[in-house]
């Protein structure tokens, strides 16, 4: 009998601010079994929409007018979170949704462990098209219709995270993060810690060594890829390690290395630790990027989430 037991959670919002959610949705899993996937609308601030948000996942002001709000909700879907393994897709959005929420409406943080499956699947089927919720389910001929919408899409994440615990021939997540060298991500006593997997390379060296020396599949470039063609840098603490980031552009057609020079056309920016950039939080890869654009270099500054959004589009 499988020993795979976890909550897929996911999170919907109603503007561009991870604070604004307009619903969640859950699928509970125990032996391997997907038990029930319950969904639930909140009122959002002021029940304000932005209108790209609407047209992805067609949640409308009307449908949240009478719904709680976030701060009425959260402590009972946390509560049954508690000391649960949760499994979200690209698990920093849902993760930041949480900690901005809670630090929005002055609720504690929760208490578990958690995974990403946007980036396991990477471990699990290196080389895939697109790391994307929809492919991925897709290639695996898990059901899409109502995709965007939070009780459809943990669903959907359950779904494929059982499919990759398959793939990869494993009994428990613990197994599967054991073999691809991961290390859970937890909320615990009020602080936070991201989901990542152990770094094979240390150092700037042998970052810039990697991206000179490694070969990406050329019938895997995407033209159309915001990335293709382009110079792609990173700087600060990334829920991934910054090799699989690198690996990422690469196998797309786009270009990468660990210094910021004028070649580069995107800098995208992760955590800082304030205890090494100091009260302004930049990097000196930061501060640089400004003084470029400053003098007109059309170098673009990205989030880490805005990063995955793009290159999976």
């Amino acid at each position: 009998m499988s020993n795979i037991n976890f909550v897929a959670l996911d999170f919907e919002t109603a503007t561009a601010s991870r604070a604004s959610v307009c619903e969640v949705g859950l699928c509970f899993v125990r032996d391997g079994q997907i038990m029930s996937s319950p969904s639930y609308l909140m009122r959002p601030p002021s029940n304000r929409y932005d209108a790209v948000n609407t047209a992805v996942h067609g949640i409308t002001p009307q449908m949240t007018e009478d719904a709680p709000e976030f701060w009425l909700q959260w402590p009972a879907i946390s509560a049954v979170l508690e000391g649960e393994t949760v499994v979200a897709h690209y698990a920093p959005f849902d993760m930041g949704v949480i900690r901005e929420e809670c630090l929005r409406c002055g609720l504690p943080l929760p208490e578990f462990r958690f995974v990403c499956s946007c980036a396991l699947a990477r471990y699990v089927l290196p080389g895939f098209y697109s790391y994307g919720l929809e492919p991925l389910c897709d290639h695996f001929g898990i059901a899409t219709d109502g995709h965007h919408r939070a009780g459809t899409d943990a669903l959907m994440t359950a779904k494929l995270m059982l499919r990759l615990c398959e793939v990869a021939e494993v009994g428990t997540i613990d197994e599967l993060l054991e073999k691809y060298h991961c290390r859970y991500g937890t909320f615990e006593g009020g602080t936070y810690k991201p989901f990542n997997r152990q770094r094979d390379y240390s150092n700037k060296t042998n970052l810039d060594h990697f991206a000179k020396e490694y070969q990406a599949d050329e019938a895997g470039f995407d033209d159309e890829n915001p990335f293709y063609g382009k110079e792609v840098v990173f700087t600060g603490t990334m829920a991934m390690p910054r090799q699989e980031l690198m690996r990422m552009v690469l196998d797309i057609g786009g270009r990468t290395k660990d210094s910021l020079t004028k070649t580069a056309d995107f800098l995208v920016v992760g955590q800082q630790d304030f205890r090494i950039v100091g009260e302004e939080g930049m990097s000196g890869k930061q501060k640089k990027a400004l003084e470029m654009i400053a003098k007109g270099a059309p170098l673009q500054v990205l989030s880490e989430n805005e990063f995955m959004m793009m290159i999976s589009s």
